[in-house]
């Protein structure tokens, strides 16, 4: 399934990242809309909260390609509650100003 591989990756990538005092390596959270327990977002957070110590910061991925706002927000909520509040957050591919407002406010750097 797509959320293993994508651990598999990043254990891979964090075993080869050779300058991590120079440049960081943000795992990107992945799944679609799927927001349900134990979903492909909540598999990837889960495996990303094993690898914590290794990662600085935290991207959302998988948005922004004709989700309704109300869905796109959701995802964003979600996953902002399961990242640790300590580091940063970057959300991918957000450009319109209204989602810049409201996905700070739920969370986003």
């Amino acid at each position: 399934p797509f959320p293993l591989f994508q651990l598999r990756w990043l254990d891979r990538c964090f075993s080869a990242h050779r300058r991590p005092h120079d440049q960081n390596l943000f795992p990107i959270v992945q799944g679609g809309l799927d927001t349900s327990p134990g979903g492909l977002r909540d598999v990837c957070l889960a495996g990303f909260r094993l690898r914590d110590d290794l990662a600085p910061g935290y991207a959302i991925g998988g948005l922004a390609g004709g989700e309704s706002k109300d869905q796109f927000w959701r995802v964003v909520d979600h996953c902002c509650r399961a990242l640790p509040d300590a580091k940063p957050r970057y959300l991918m591919g957000v450009g319109y100003p209204l989602d810049l407002v409201v996905c700070t406010a739920l969370g986003v750097d």
